[in-house]
């Protein structure tokens, strides 16, 4: 099946009832290798068929991004055929009317944070924001004890992960004091992406990938993620021994808060890695 292609679904007769697009929907949780994925997905299915609906100008605007969104713009342009976004709603797999696969990747909190700190400190469009600004003045331990007191400095990916299907935030994020996120909704839809693609781990890249690549390449053949690099801020060769060096940097208290802060995340990686 090429990326084109859609998929024949059968009545209890044998014959053509529907015809079901197949399509790769990347739940593009912030500097979690995202723009390596995508580089994939965009070769995978070309330019023309790929779409990143946060960033384009007729849809970054929309109330909520998920399954309804993503019908919408097939009916518009049929032949789409992968959604990156960055504020998915991540339910577009069960959706019964097209075939979604997802790709998802968690990533260790701690590292996840030294790496928003290094891009940061260098992205045009975030230059402008406070945690933009305070990347560019100071070292990353006198960073983090700040970002830990912004709402995106606790158990981001437990938060962005439980969205509620209107695109807004569960209870349990902005509305709780710890902005914990709903770790059960969150490990819930996780479960789900595991049993159809596998959600992938950052510091697991390669093997991740060739997880991805096997389950995905039953419906579009060629598909190719292994390998791919790209808005790397740091070449880092062993994360365990980069993990290692960055908790030794921080004070003990602090690195005890931010473990606390981000306890959800913690606990979210630690289940699929």
């Amino acid at each position: 099946m090429s990326p084109n292609d859609s998929q024949h679904i059968l009545s209890g007769r044998g014959e053509r009832a529907v015809t079901r697009p197949v399509i790769l929907v990347h739940y593009h949780v912030y500097k979690n290798a995202g723009s390596s994925v995508d580089l994939a997905n965009r070769a995978a299915v070309g330019a023309a068929n790929f779409i990143e609906l946060d960033k384009h100008r007729g849809f970054r605007k929309a109330p909520a991004f998920n399954a309804a969104l993503v019908r919408q713009v097939l009916r518009a342009h049929p032949g789409m055929r992968c959604f990156s976004c960055h504020n998915f709603v991540p339910t577009v797999h069960r959706c019964p009317d097209f075939t979604a696969l997802p790709i998802v990747f968690l990533r260790h909190p701690l590292l996840r944070l030294a790496s928003v700190y290094r891009f940061e400190a260098i992205s045009e469009a975030h230059k402008h924001t406070p945690a933009g600004r305070l990347a560019q003045k100071v070292d990353f331990p006198e960073w983090l004890e700040a970002f830990l007191h912004m709402p995106n400095g606790k158990n981001y990916q437990t938060c962005v992960l439980s969205r509620t299907e209107d695109g807004g935030h569960s209870p349990f994020t902005n509305d709780h004091p710890r902005h914990i996120g709903d770790i059960r909704v969150a490990a819930e839809r996780l479960d789900e992406v595991n049993a159809l693609t596998g959600v992938g781990i950052v510091e697991d890249f390669e093997a991740s990938a060739a997880r991805i690549e096997a389950k995905v390449v039953r419906h579009m053949p060629g598909f190719r993620l292994s390998g791919a690099a790209a808005n790397q801020t740091k070449k880092i060769g062993n994360w365990r021994e980069e993990l290692a060096a960055l908790e030794r940097s921080l004070p003990a208290d602090l690195l005890a808060r931010t473990v606390m802060a981000n306890a959800s995340d913690y606990a979210l990686y630690d289940r699929y890695r």
